[in-house]
């Protein structure tokens, strides 16, 4: 199962090599196994929507029914349901509005018009209800987990000659991680990390000399990176610096044809956010927003009303009851590479070391600094969802170098563990104190 000699004399493998066929077939069964995780999710095991689904269908049907953003009605008007369930909401201009960033839910709303002018389908009715969600979710979240599992392994095609590296590392980010468990629910953060992993497939492709510079692969990097940061913005810690790599190498490229890419979400974005709010910036910025009368953020309850001194949350988020490190152990590989002076040297892996490093590290600031929820009711710290495919992408590296049986011993206990967390979030994605740490270090209530 060991990787294949590297090059010098005396390097060993631990185990005798596969075709290269049947890592390809077992890479298949990986993706085959993903696909079926994500309908059965999705379309059999299927939920109610879940709290950040429900603020966003306020703002679809407020969109689709009554062309505003507002997903408050006037009195006299029948008020819409979601609005009622759910306290993402702030208060703008004497109307309520979704706290949510509003690319996500244009994308939904255009689908439900579609949905609604070709089926019928209604989000008012309840009896479409649950199916319009599931397409929703299927098209918009599911599709993407997969598609991140594709460019993952065509980036790792780049960076890594090891066909057992690239297997554990795609078997890792299917199963081991939180992204399967939020495939099968509206949310921004599965989205936004296929949108990164593509952009940093072109920018690494780019940098390393693997992909042409063409115009348009520049177009699709900043369009990916741009639509990742309205989706989810502190993914914009590793789209930066992925960027500024791509800068120093083909400035004039990046300046005029990845500029180019990037404008048409980022004007979407803060142009509605201009129009609705009167500012630019997110909402999470204006806290006199979620100070309105009856606001459940005046007199937050349960996980919203932690007040740990900043060093336990910062504990808890990477190696405590919902560490990401702790819960998934396989991306902890990605932050080894920096002690190996191979990885730190080779040319190809060095700005991928680089991006998750900085990337992870401005993330976890941004998070310890500004938050104290670890997400809200959830499994885990899910804003580290972004962040878990770059990790591993940079831990198959260092699986890349490990030529013994007792490290493959311990990459595949790491393994076990990641995909047990990764089964476990899959079952309660939406649930406080579901995460087996919590036996270890007890439950946050």
């Amino acid at each position: 199962m060991g990787d294949s000699p590297q090059d010098g004399a005396g390097t060993i493998t631990c185990l005798p090599r596969a075709p290269t066929a049947a890592w390809a077939i077992l890479r298949a069964l990986i993706a085959a196994v993903a696909v079926c995780a994500v309908l059965i999710g999705i379309f059999i095991t299927s939920k109610p929507p879940t709290e950040t689904a429900r603020s966003r269908l306020a703002t679809v049907l407020a969109l689709a029914h009554h062309g505003t953003w507002h997903i408050d009605r006037p009195p006299g008007d029948a008020p819409i349901s979601f609005e009622k369930h759910t306290i993402d909401k702030v208060k703008v201009g004497g109307h309520l509005i979704s706290s949510k960033p509003p690319v996500l839910p244009l994308a939904m709303t255009a689908e439900y018009i579609i949905l609604k002018a070709l089926l019928g389908w209604r989000l008012d009715e309840e009896e479409d209800l649950g199916r319009i969600v599931s397409v929703m979710a299927f098209t918009l979240i599911g599709i993407p987990y997969l598609i991140t599992l594709l460019f993952f392994d065509k980036t790792a095609s780049m960076l890594v000659s090891g066909m057992a590296s690239r297997t554990v590392g795609l078997a890792a980010v299917a199963f081991g991680t939180q992204l399967l468990g939020y495939a099968t629910h509206i949310n921004n953060h599965v989205p936004a990390a296929c949108l990164l992993m593509i952009a940093l497939y072109l920018a690494l492709g780019l940098i390393s000399g693997k992909l042409s510079p063409r115009p348009w692969r520049f177009i699709a990097f900043g369009l990916c990176g741009a639509l990742a940061i309205t989706i989810d913005m502190p993914s914009g810690a590793f789209v930066a610096v992925a960027g500024f790599y791509l800068l120093a190498r083909f400035p004039s490229q990046t300046l005029a044809w990845a500029t180019l890419g990037a404008i048409p979400p980022l004007a979407l974005h803060f142009g509605v956010m201009i129009a609705v709010t009167g500012s630019p910036l997110p909402v999470q910025m204006h806290d006199e927003m979620f100070l309105f009368e009856n606001s459940y953020w005046r007199n937050p309850r349960n996980v919203d009303a932690l007040n740990e001194p900043k060093g336990t949350y910062l504990f808890h988020m990477t190696f405590g009851r919902a560490g990401i490190f702790a819960l998934y152990p396989m991306t902890l590989l990605g932050l080894l590479p920096v002690f190996i002076a191979a990885a730190r040297k080779d040319s190809r892996f060095q700005p991928l070391l680089t991006i998750g490093l900085i990337g992870f590290a401005a993330l976890t600031a941004h998070y310890a600094l500004s938050t104290n929820n670890y997400g809200g009711v959830a499994y885990g710290f899910r804003w580290y969802i972004v962040a878990m495919p770059v990790l591993l992408l940079t831990g198959t590296q260092f699986i890349a170098q490990c030529t013994k049986r007792w490290q493959w011993a311990v990459i595949g206990v790491m393994l076990a563990v990641s995909i047990y967390s990764g089964w476990q979030c899959y079952g309660h994605p939406w649930e406080v104190n579901a995460q087996w740490t919590t036996r270890i270090f007890g439950p946050a209530l």
